[in-house]
């Protein structure tokens, strides 16, 4: 017994008849004094130690009353925190985690966009938080295409904020662009044109959304002639090449539209020109993102969807239309399905971002001058 794995086994054994002999589910033995005691066979794994109980010898205890709920949560208390559960497939066996069990923390409601939340990394960003602690996203490595969709209100918008004055806090504008969409006209306003981070001005109606997307198109092509020129295959390795990032913040203004088609062009092959692009929509059916569209946006963050099958078109499965509050989102990353609370940009923080954090490295552009940036853009590809 003095072996400490041997002495671990007996350890956890004797709070297990403990708890019995406490909820007073142990006999007495006739005339002989003491207590009849469940029998087992110990087995002493990595992570759990497993003691299968002989049926024979369960000391009088029912089949139901090791099945109950609130014994495995006095075991657990009495364990220090130890997972402790009772598996039933044939035989009754009491599994007990050999590490107490992570301290359940609860989310906060609203997590505020602010500096030192930001990741450190080039062109990573705070998706948010979650239990496990921060979430990381890489606008240019395994999340450059992205799709984001909940209901009105859920997010997903202040997602799309968060991601673009992330990266512009970051980096200067030699090493990030960004196109904005945003034909419903109040999500992305002068606070957001002041960015000298813009690819070309932001697109507030379909048809400068249309021409704004092909423009983008027209970059991913031009870049891959620089490299093919140069010799390389990463973008990174290609002299003044940034990360040129699109964000559509609805996609259902596309749906079955030649732009559709552009931006699962830009999704499918801008990685290796360093063109990412995130996508949102309110509207997540397969009318909008059809199984093309979702194969080629291989990350997505679902904020609180209507049903399940919205969350289904989004995540590949359900659980979306359980999220309860703004700002809380389900995403696959690192490998695990993670509950996130995002980053909140408040009403007047992308002005105050922006002022404080996002150095403005060139002056104002002027009237003629912001006609002929546009006009470069419409009529010359961005030449």
């Amino acid at each position: 017994m003095n072996d400490p794995m041997t002495g671990e086994i007996v350890t956890y054994w004797r709070a297990i008849v403990g708890t019995l002999d406490q909820r007073g589910l142990l006999r007495e033995r006739p005339r002989r004094g003491g207590a009849v005691l469940p029998e087992c066979d110990a087995y002493l794994f990595t992570d759990r130690v497993i003691y299968a109980l002989d049926l024979q010898r369960l000391a009088g205890i029912s089949r139901e009353e090791w099945l109950r709920r609130e014994l495995w949560a006095q075991w657990k208390a009495a364990l220090q925190g130890r997972r402790v559960f009772v598996s039933d497939g044939g035989g009754l066996a009491i599994c007990v985690a050999r590490q107490p069990g992570e301290q359940v923390k609860r989310l906060p409601k609203v997590i505020p966009l602010a500096l030192d939340h930001m990741a450190d990394k080039p062109y990573n960003v705070t998706l948010g938080y979650s239990k496990r602690g921060p979430v990381i996203l890489d606008l240019a490595g395994g999340h450059r295409a992205i799709l984001i969709g909940g209901t009105s209100g859920s997010g997903k918008t202040n997602l799309m904020q968060s991601v673009i004055l992330q990266l512009a806090a970051k980096h200067d504008p030699a090493e990030m662009r960004v196109a904005i969409v945003d034909c419903k006209q109040v999500d992305f306003g002068a606070d957001y044109e002041r960015l000298p981070h813009l690819f070309a001005p932001i697109a507030h109606d379909l048809e400068g959304a249309a021409r704004l997307i092909e423009s983008v198109e027209a970059e991913r092509l031009r870049r891959q002639a620089v490299m093919a020129a140069a010799g390389v295959a990463d973008w990174r390795k290609c002299d003044g090449l940034g990360l040129l990032l699109l964000v559509v913040d609805e996609a259902a203004d596309h749906a079955k539209t030649p732009t559709m088609t552009t931006l699962v062009d830009v999704a499918r092959k801008g990685r290796a020109m360093g063109v990412s692009l995130v996508l949102g929509t309110q509207s997540p059916s397969s009318k909008v993102i059809d199984p093309q569209i979702r194969a080629n946006l291989p990350t997505g963050i679902a904020f609180q969807t209507r049903t399940d099958i919205e969350s289904r078109v989004i995540l590949g499965k359900s659980g979306a239309e359980k999220l309860n509050r703004p700002g809380l989102a389900l995403a696959f990353i690192g490998g695990r399905w993670e509950t996130v609370q995002t980053l909140r940009v408040g009403p007047n923080a992308a002005g105050d971002f922006i002022t404080e954090r996002v150095a403005v490295r060139r002056p104002t552009l002027d009237a003629v001058e912001a006609a002929l940036v546009r006009y470069a853009v419409e009529a010359l590809d961005g030449a």
